[in-house]
């Protein structure tokens, strides 16, 4: 499984690639923009990712617009990538606009539980 993580937490965002990474290389940016240069670059190489966690709330380019650009490209390419939603918010409406809006597959709640992201994992059979 090859995976990015977009958010400006270093903090969260190493701790997510730390166990990602038992499954597989995971690429890092600290925001929208970097993530979408990211997700170009392993499209032109023929190598894309199985998995993005993308946070909401990041400078530049937040996670909701980061997330419209990124199901505009997988539609001229043909394809879904599994995009699981990142935050410290978990009230019913932020879970709802990443979903019905956002279009994402899944949602984390930072700070996150190791087994509820692996059985994320399993559920999408991403592992």
């Amino acid at each position: 499984m090859r995976s990015l993580i977009i958010d400006d937490d270093e903090m969260g965002k190493m701790m997510l690639a730390t166990l990602l990474e038992e499954f597989g290389p995971c690429d890092l940016a600290a925001n929208g923009e970097e993530g979408l240069i990211l997700f170009d670059r392993a499209a032109a190489d023929n190598t894309p990712y199985d998995l993005i966690c993308l946070d909401i709330v990041m400078p530049v380019m937040d996670g909701t617009e980061t997330l419209r650009q990124l199901r505009e490209r997988d539609q001229q390419q043909g394809q879904r990538t599994k995009v699981f939603m990142i935050s410290a918010c978990n009230s019913p409406q932020d879970i709802e606009d990443a979903f019905f809006e956002g279009d994402c597959d899944d949602y984390i709640v930072k700070p996150f539980r190791r087994d509820a992201v692996t059985k994320m994992l399993t559920r999408f059979n991403l592992i």
